[in-house]
Order: structure tokens, then C-alpha cells, then sequence
């Protein structure tokens, strides 16, 4: 099985319920990790494993449209890359929002998906 992992990609965006933060945006961070089992001993050509810019890309796309949770984000991005890639075993999405805006509240919310096929 071989994962192919994207770390830490940063994003401003407008996510989320509050009046706030569809004007102001906030910091995000996301993480996705995809697995597929190889067909050849040494994979050697990328159309034999998973493009991670491509993977970015749906990503970024997705980041870009406000929505009010980060729940659906997770969940349509996964299927968007599910869609791309069918081969896939399992897929794990987290977006972390950076500064929530809840009074008096230090650290950042979190929402995560994984889906097995």
C-alpha cells in the first residue's frame, strides 16, 4: 500500500457560520492522506501513483468556495478526489480553523474525515 500525504497547506478563507467570518476569513490548515494499493514492484511513472498536484488543486478549489461548515468541506473534497482518483483505498481530510472566533477561546477547532473503499 503506498499513502500520499499533503501537510500543513495553509489557506485564508471564508468559512463558517458567523457574519464575521465570512467578512473577515480566517486561517485554515489542511492535511489530506490518500492509499492505494501499487500495481508494479517500483512505481515509476506517475500515472501509476497519485498525482499530489492534482490533489492540491481540488483542494485549493474547494477552500476557495465559502461554506458555512467544515464538515462539508472534508466530505465533498474527499468525494471530489475519490471521483479523480477511484483506485483509492481510504482517504483522510482534516481542516483546521485557526482562530475561531468563540469569545475567551485559545487554540483552534478541528474537523476531520476518513473514508475507506
Amino acid at each position: 500500500m503506498i499513502t500520499v500525504e499533503l501537510s500543513n497547506l495553509l489557506f485564508n478563507a471564508f468559512h463558517g457560520i458567523h457574519e464575521e467570518e465570512k467578512i473577515l476569513g480566517n486561517e485554515y490548515v489542511v492535511n489530506v492522506s490518500v492509499a492505494f494499493v501499487e500495481k508494479d514492484a517500483v512505481i515509476e511513472h506517475i500515472h501509476d501513483t497519485v498525482n499530489y498536484a492534482v490533489i492540491y488543486n481540488i483542494i485549493k478549489k474547494r477552500m476557495s468556495i465559502a461554506t458555512p461548515l467544515l464538515e462539508t468541506i472534508v466530505m465533498q473534497t474527499g468525494n471530489e478526489i475519490h471521483t479523480v482518483y477511484p483506485h483509492l483505498k481510504s482517504i483522510s481530510i482534516s481542516i483546521k480553523k485557526m482562530h475561531p472566533p468563540i469569545e475567551g477561546m485559545q487554540g483552534a477547532a478541528e474537523v476531520n474525515w476518513q473514508k475507506d473503499f
